[in-house]
Order: C-alpha cells, then sequence, then structure tokens
C-alpha cells in the first residue's frame, strides 16, 4: 500500500479494456509482469455519471454520444468481482476509482482494499462522504481543482480514513510540458505534510513520472494499455507494457538513487572504501629524524587517504616526530609527540 519514503506505482487501466473482461484481465497479468504495485480501474455506470445529451471532450472521437461510449465501457458487478479474485490471485493490488453510490457499492462488494476518487469529483461532497464512511484508504485526483477545493475534499475524505494519497494531476489529454506544473508536488507537500503526495499522469511519454519522484511523489498513476492501437479515448495517452515495465525501472532506480530516508550526509560503505584511495594524507616530504620539529616545508600531501587527514595540517606543524620518519612515509597521529 502507498506510504512515504517509497514509491506505489499504478497501472491505470481505466477504460481500455473496452467494457471486455478477458482483456481487462490481460491487462492485469500484464501490469503485474511490468512490475507495478497495483492496477486500477473505473467503475463506471453511465446512468448515474452523465446525462444522454451531455457533450464529449475535445480528445474523444467518434459517432456515439459520450454517454453510450461510457455504457459500452461498463464492466458487470459479476466482472468486477471476477477480476478482484484474479488479481489477488497473482499477487497485484487491485482498486478502482468510484463515480456514485452504485459503482461505490459494486465495489465494496468485490473487496476493495482502497478507493480511488478522479479528478471530476475532487468537488462532489456526497461521494467524498460515502467513500470516507468506508474507513478505506483512499487516493484523491486534484486536476482541474483549486486549493480551496482540495482543502474541502481532504477534510471530508479525512472525518473516515486515516490514510489518503493526494495526486497532482492535470486534466489535459495530453497536456504540454509547460502546463503540467510539477512543482506543485511539493507545494502539496507543504500543505498537506500528514498525507501521501504523488502524481497522475497523462503525457504521451514517461519523462515525467520520474521527473515526478525526483521531486518527491511518493504515488505515480499512468494509464497502462496492452495496446496504443486499441479503440479508445485513453489509449494514445497511455503506455504500453514495454514503456510501462521502462518508467517502472526508472522510477526504481530513482528511488533507491534519492534516498528519502537519509537524514545526514555521510559516505556509504562503497564510496568509504574509494576515499582511502582517492582522498590525500599528509606525508613526510622528506626524511624527518626523531625528535626533530615538524615544519610544513617537511610535509607533503598525497594519495592515498589511510593517514592523517589533509584537512590537520595546522595539527601538525609544531609537533615533533616521535621516529625517524623516510621519505613519503605516510604520517600517523602516533608517529608524533
Amino acid at each position: 500500500m502507498f506510504k512515504k519514503n517509497s514509491v506505489f506505482i499504478i497501472a491505470e487501466a481505466g477504460i481500455n479494456h473496452n467494457g471486455d473482461l478477458e482483456t481487462a484481465e490481460k491487462m492485469v497479468l500484464a501490469a503485474k509482469k511490468c512490475g507495478a504495485d497495483a492496477i486500477k480501474f473505473q467503475s463506471l455506470k453511465a446512468e448515474e455519471l452523465i446525462i444522454e445529451e451531455a457533450g464529449k471532450a475535445e480528445h474523444i472521437k467518434g459517432k456515439q454520444s459520450f454517454f453510450e461510449m461510457i455504457k459500452s465501457w461498463e464492466l458487470s458487478e459479476n466482472d468486477y468481482k471476477k477480476l478482484a479474485d484474479f488479481a489477488k490471485k497473482e499477487g497485484i493490488i487491485f482498486f478502482a476509482s468510484v463515480f456514485g453510490k452504485q459503482s461505490l457499492n459494486i465495489m465494496k462488494k468485490a473487496g476493495m482494499p482502497l478507493y480511488k476518487i478522479a479528478s471530476c469529483d475532487l468537488n462532489n461532497h456526497f461521494l467524498l462522504k460515502e467513500v470516507a464512511k468506508t474507513r478505506k484508504p483512499v487516493i484523491i485526483s486534484t486536476g482541474m481543482g483549486d486549493i480551496k477545493e482540495i482543502k474541502e475534499a481532504v477534510k471530508i475524505l479525512e472525518k473516515g480514513s486515516k490514510k489518503i494519497g493526494i495526486l497532482h494531476c492535470v486534466s489535459l489529454y495530453p497536456p504540454e510540458a509547460q502546463e503540467l506544473n510539477l512543482q506543485r508536488i511539493q507545494l502539496l507537500e507543504k500543505i498537506f505534510p500528514k498525507y501521501v503526495i504523488g502524481y497522475s499522469d497523462h503525457t504521451l511519454d514517461i519523462l515525467a513520472p520520474a521527473a515526478a519522484v525526483a521531486l518527491g511523489a511518493n504515488i505515480i498513476e499512468k494509464h497502462f494499455t496492452l495496446d496504443k492501437n486499441m479503440p479508445g479515448p485513453d489509449q494514445p495517452s497511455s503506455a504500453d507494457p514495454a514503456e510501462f515495465k521502462k518508467m517502472i525501472e526508472q522510477i526504481r532506480f530513482l528511488e533507491k538513487a534519492i534516498n528519502r530516508a537519509e537524514k545526514n550526509i555521510l559516505p556509504g560503505k562503497r564510496e568509504s572504501e574509494m576515499r582511502k584511495i582517492f582522498r590525500r594524507s599528509l606525508v613526510a616530504n622528506e626524511e624527518i629524524a626523531g625528535g626533530s620539529i615538524i615544519t610544513a616545508a617537511k610535509l607533503g600531501i598525497k594519495r592515498p587517504g589511510t593517514g592523517i587527514p589533509a584537512s590537520q595540517i595546522e595539527k601538525v606543524i609544531g609537533k615533533k616526530a616521535k621516529r625517524n620518519l623516510e621519505k613519503n612515509t605516510i604520517l600517523k597521529f602516533g608517529d608524533l609527540i
């Protein structure tokens, strides 16, 4: 499950199954094979989501009405139960966006471990309250929203859920680079320090999710498809299995590279060994007789870094040699009095 200091990666299957259970099951298998932590669908019921006369967004093509399209993307209550059981057997977290009481009840029966609120419902207080009543973890996207709406939504959700993920999202398909506003991830982290901040991506490539992780995102949601040439409005802005796997590899590399758990600045074990080779020590620049005073002229600063560090030169000057020192002897404090 999602938490701070690790990245929870969600394959957003959404509607890319086109209403076909077999395709949805293939997506579960593919997401698991890619290394995703979870796969998410959209529990759509056209009658509770949209009126029949509603218009379509620019990126949604086709002769069908939007209502008819959504109707064609629906899966049955039994389908979702089968999918949930199938995903559990395959060892991947399965959950869904819910859009109303009907779709929420369907997902409750399927045994969801968490719920997703889509950007379109950021200000749907009725739905937010119903989801909060489940007391399950919830992830909410913030596309098209302002800070007032986001704060109001979180305030409602936290009355029931103690585990909340807040995703920066730009609800464009696809957005231009200058519209991504990825710095908002860090702003959300400052405003909501108790909760896990992430990023829901609709770009055409896999660079933005990696950048989001570098900026602190602990949840990444990316649309996922078996084939971008399949019909459907979300297919072109989705990652296919090869792209999704590559994205996960990049994120896991960054996750290790960033090391958010670090509380101090210290070299690691391997770098400490390299330090002995590349750092320099104080050495005898000439033969030094025992009992003689060490002067700056008698000191050299040379590799390896296994002796007195170069930074300690002022502490060495003025001391006496305890014994005879040959030229290029690496100095230790035990050689001095």
